[in-house]
């Protein structure tokens, strides 16, 4: 259940952006995350990226969601 598109931009292919179009429910093990993207638009979502770079977009508003934004916060404090 993962959800993203890839989205190109006029005259630049470089700019190969994932974004989130529909969101997953379902909660993932935190310690398989490594970073996340925050992003507004076409809707609100984080992108939780795992070892594999396998993208997740999730609804920011779960409390379990703002718990591993933070964990992965603290884990790269600590490098």
């Amino acid at each position: 259940f993962i959800y993203f598109s890839l989205l190109g931009s006029v005259g630049s292919q470089s700019m190969r952006k994932f974004s989130c179009v529909t969101l997953s429910t379902k909660q993932v093990n935190i310690q398989n995350l490594t970073s996340y993207e925050k992003q507004q638009a076409p809707l609100e979502a984080v992108m939780f990226i795992t070892a594999k770079g396998i993208r997740i977009c999730v609804s920011p508003d779960q409390k379990w969601v703002r718990a591993a934004m933070k964990k992965i916060d603290e884990r790269r404090a600590a490098k």
